[in-house]
């Protein structure tokens, strides 16, 4: 009578831990599964951040750049992107952070911000862009 009783107790304990274990599994898998999400996420808008910034490059080496509607390029002013203000769903900023010229020699630096309107996830690229 007492062995019924012991192994009522053992095979109780043992299906505990194999719910504890299914339960610890079933934790890592989705939270693997929700960080593999966020990190699609953020590369999809930091490549569509880096597209934007190679669209700004060209229109600086041709010195095709305009702000804010149109007008001249002042530090803070909006960089107007035309076509590149919505890449794969995202939506895209520029901000003109200013320039230094010396002897013929330009350097620009500006700001992308790619950020999606339905998940929010945002990526901000920074580059300083030389001309000669």
């Amino acid at each position: 009578m007492r062995e019924r009783g012991i192994a009522l107790i053992t095979t109780l304990l043992l299906g505990l831990i194999a719910v504890i274990l299914i339960g610890v599994l079933l934790y890592f898998l989705t939270t693997g599964t929700r960080i593999s999400g966020v990190e699609k996420r953020y590369s999809v808008a930091l490549e569509a951040a880096k597209g934007a910034s190679e669209y700004i490059m060209q229109l600086l080496l041709t010195g095709n750049i305009t702000c804010n509607g149109g007008g001249a390029c002042f530090p803070g002013a909006s960089i107007d992107l035309g076509p590149f203000q919505n890449i794969q769903g995202f939506n895209i900023s520029a901000v003109y952070l200013g320039d230094v010229s010396r002897f013929g020699v330009y350097v620009y630096s500006v700001r992308v911000t790619a950020t999606s309107p339905t998940t929010g996830e945002t990526a901000v690229v920074d580059f300083v862009y030389r001309v000669q």
